[in-house]
């Protein structure tokens, strides 16, 4: 039986090459977009599950990180100290804005942070200074890649210029990324002094986060107290659920087109060999045999478009990523293993109508002719 099916498959090279290559492109697609979904999966939520805090609290109505719209004075925080089960607290500013570099606008969120506790601060240093000083800024090295700025470059941010003295990675939010300064050099440039956007508490015991945010949201009913898991979340549905729908539609688009390119191959192959197939019948073949030819034929083209179509993911995924800094794409080996379901899905749907067009095949017809 495979050597029916490797004569039908190899007997016509550029038909084979056009099924092999709608699956692959089919593969590459559907793999490059999940990887890039969990790209940007890690990198949305990353920085607010990383800074060394349990709860975050801000004013109520506060949707995620990004928003940013909170204020809270921050002479309130001192109750926080008598809240049981909180170890220290510290504020933070974060305002969405638009930094400049030489005319190049920059999309930004401008971290305010106390360099005394850094909760809050840079989630890995990786270059420069580690803390910022007067009119000092670090800025993400998502930042320095996209737009070339470099330590003891000037940006242009909150109606000051900041002079560049360090680079730190975690803060990348794929549309903007983080520059952190000294807390009162924010408060001083957003004429916000006496106010935060955020509260960062650290708890003796993480585990108790979710009764610890009850307890202070029931003591004060204007904030809004979250766990950082859960504002991470948050964070990620702010950007990824009008995307969700995007990718999900591309992604059945993708697995159409593998389907369809590989049916029509396969089914224009079985019907040109219609009269072999009736003489097989003819000499006592079953159909189930020639069913299992059909089928094979499909399994090795969808294994070939499958090694293929994920191999140039491996490859495209990486030179894509340093093309286009936003195209964050993160491969994992679960998700390669849920595309090989599909692809096996996909060539058994396609294997299926030529099935039925064999089992129509009268082999008195074809002596006949």
């Amino acid at each position: 039986m495979l050597l029916v099916t490797r004569k039908n498959l190899f007997s016509e090279p550029t038909r084979l090459a056009i099924s092999v290559g709608g699956v692959a492109v089919s593969v590459l697609l559907i793999t490059f977009l999940l990887a890039l979904f969990r790209g940007w999966n890690e990198k949305v939520g990353g920085f607010v599950e990383n800074v060394d805090a349990d709860i975050w609290i801000a004013r109520e109505g506060t949707t995620d990180f990004l928003a940013a719209g909170s204020i809270l004075p921050t002479e309130r925080a001192e109750e926080l100290s008598s809240v049981p089960g909180v170890e220290r607290w510290s504020p933070l500013i974060v305002r969405p804005m638009t930094a400049s570099k030489d005319g190049t606008e920059m999309d930004v969120q401008l971290v305010g942070y106390d360099t005394q506790s850094r909760m809050g601060g840079p989630v890995r240093m990786e270059e420069g200074k580690e803390v910022p000083g007067p009119s000092e800024v670090i800025v993400d090295e998502a930042l320095s890649h996209r737009y070339g700025v470099d330590i003891g470059d000037s940006i242009a941010a909150a109606g000051r210029d900041w002079t560049v003295v360090g680079k730190s990675s975690g803060g990348d939010f794929v549309a903007s990324q983080t520059i952190f300064v000294a807390l009162d050099e924010a408060q001083e440039a957003l004429e916000m002094e006496g106010l935060a956007t955020f509260f960062l508490l650290k708890l003796r015991d993480p585990s108790q986060g979710e009764q610890v945010a009850e307890a202070i949201e029931s003591a004060d009913p204007r904030v809004l107290a979250i766990t950082s898991d859960d504002f991470a979340a948050a964070t990620r549905d702010r950007v990824l659920s009008d995307v969700i729908p995007i990718l999900m539609v591309i992604l059945i688009l993708a697995f159409t087109v593998g389907l369809v390119v590989a049916a029509l191959t396969i089914y224009t192959a079985t019907v040109e060999k219609a009269r072999e197939y009736g003489i097989l019948k003819a000499v006592g073949f079953s159909n189930g045999y020639l069913y299992r030819v059909v089928f094979e034929q499909s399994l090795v083209t969808g294994l070939l478009g499958f090694l293929i179509g994920a191999g140039l993911t491996v490859v495209v995924g990486p030179l894509t990523q340093e093309v286009v800094p936003q195209f964050v794409v993160f491969i994992r080996w679960q998700d390669v293993l849920g595309v090989a379901g599909f692809t096996l899905l996909m060539v058994l749907i396609a294997a299926y109508v030529p099935t039925r067009r064999l089992a129509a095949i009268d082999p008195v017809a074809v002596f006949k002719a």
